[in-house]
This record gives C-alpha cells, structure tokens and sequence, in this order.
C-alpha cells in the first residue's frame, strides 16, 4: 500500500480547490495517529526488500576492488592481487566480480524478514484528549507526548528530523479541533466496544479536515460520502472498508487488523 505523506509547505488560508485525494492521505495518517496513541504499535514482522545494499567497483589504474554490503551481511572488500596479474590471474578476477555481482543482485532482489519493534501507546492522553474542551489543554496534551502527538524526531546530539509534519496541525487548530467535538456526529456517548475507533474514524477526518485547511464539517461529510469506484487503490479499499465494503473501519480496529500478519 502507497500513502504518500505531504509536506507542510502551503499557501496561507484555505486552499482555492479541495483535493479529496490529499484529503484521503491525511485521513490516513491520523487514523494510524490516533489509533497509536490509543493502542500503541505491537511487535510486527514483514518481509522488505534489501534496502540500504551497496555494490562499489573500483576504476582507474591499480589493482582493482569491489565493497559490498548488504542486509543481514558482514560489509566485505575484495581487492585484486597487487602483483603476478597474468591473462588467467585476470580472467579468474573478472569470473570473481562477476559472480559477486550476480549474488548481490539475487540478495537485492529477494525479499528479507524483518521484525519492526513495538511502540507503546499514550493512552493517558487519548482519554485526556477526548475530554479536552479548550485549546489550552490540546496544546497542553501535545506538549506532553513523547512519542504519538510530535510532529519530529529529536536526536542525543542535538539534531532532529521532522517526519510527520502534518501533527502540527492540531496544536496550531486547537480550538477548532474542540469545537468540531460539538457536533452532534461526534459518537462522545457510543458505548459499544467499537466506539472508542468510531471517534478514532470521526476526529480523523476532522483533523484532516484541519490539516488541509478545511472547515472540520466539510472535510467529514466530503471524507463520508466520497465515492470509491471498483478500480479505486486507496488505502480503504486496499483494507476493504470502504462503503461498499461489509466491514467498517471501526470494526477492523476493535478486531486488532490494522496491521498485515505476513
């Protein structure tokens, strides 16, 4: 599945068209948000390409060399002999190369197992979040979080790196955000085991609402009743909760499906 992350680099006020598919990317992105903040990440293994591979030949005069490293493997450097580099000496080094190459591109292209470390949930926070009713104690909540609400990762030696820019957008629409809870939508009263992802699935869309500059009310009635065809590749219909799906996506939270079992 491809959800592409926008940056946070946009014009100031609301954008002239919405765009239901940047919508649709940001709806995504909370939901795993929220949904983290209330349940955490478990301990998850997949399968993922090599990445991060490197395969160096040297050129130029010398002896020659060839570096590898790859997923999984010890880094090596292979060099040639330095002397006695006879036709038959030469012709084994290139049969040498070339098999190292032809390895390092079966590696590459074969899928490895790898095990993703769980994250803990801020589920102190989901319920104060939920009972939040001014912007100050939003802000407040956002302040708090290590993990689920921050928008960048922070590094020992002073740097960081900004991930997930969009979770800016509810410290800065804090007040919008607590207002859109009035809504008589807002299921604040469902007390079935699935009504804590429903307000998952309704803040979601009023925080992508928020992130994308939309009034909270337009981004939830856009995200509801927009149409998936049977070609549609997005990341409900991949999940198989879109409306012409049985399965909602409160249902497939409660049940524990988000993440893929390979």
């Amino acid at each position: 599945m491809k959800v592409i992350q926008p940056t946070e680099k946009k014009h100031f006020g609301r954008p002239r068209q919405s765009n239901a598919e940047l919508l649709l990317n940001y709806e995504y992105l909370w939901v795993d948000t929220l949904r983290g903040l209330r349940d955490g990440n478990p301990e998850v293994e997949t399968e993922s390409r090599a990445g991060g591979s490197v395969f160096i030949k040297s050129s130029g005069r010398g002896p020659e060399w060839v570096h590898l490293a790859t997923r999984g493997k010890k880094a090596r450097i292979i060099r040639q002999q330095k002397f006695g580099r006879t036709p038959d000496e030469i012709r084994r080094w290139r049969a040498r190369v070339k098999g190292e190459e032809d390895q390092f591109e079966k590696d590459v292209s074969s899928p490895v197992r790898i095990k993703i470390s769980p994250v803990p949930s801020e589920r102190r926070l989901w319920e104060a979040l939920k009972r939040a009713g001014t912007a100050a104690q939003v802000r407040r909540i956002c302040s708090q979080s290590k993990r689920w609400l921050k928008p960048r990762l922070e590094f020992a030696s002073g740097g960081f790196m900004e991930p997930w820019p969009f979770r800016r957008a509810l410290y800065r629409e804090a007040e919008k955000f607590c207002r859109a809870k009035l809504d008589p939508r807002y299921p604040r009263r469902d007390n079935r085991k699935s009504g804590d992802y429903r307000r998952v699935e309704y803040l979601a869309r009023v925080l992508a609402g928020l992130t994308h500059r939309l009034a909270p009310s337009t981004a939830v009635e856009m995200l509801r009743k927009m149409k998936h065809t049977r070609q549609c590749d997005c990341w409900r219909c991949m999940r198989r909760i879109a409306p012409r799906y049985p399965r909602s996506l409160a249902h497939l939270l409660a049940s524990g499906d988000w993440f893929p079992h390979i």
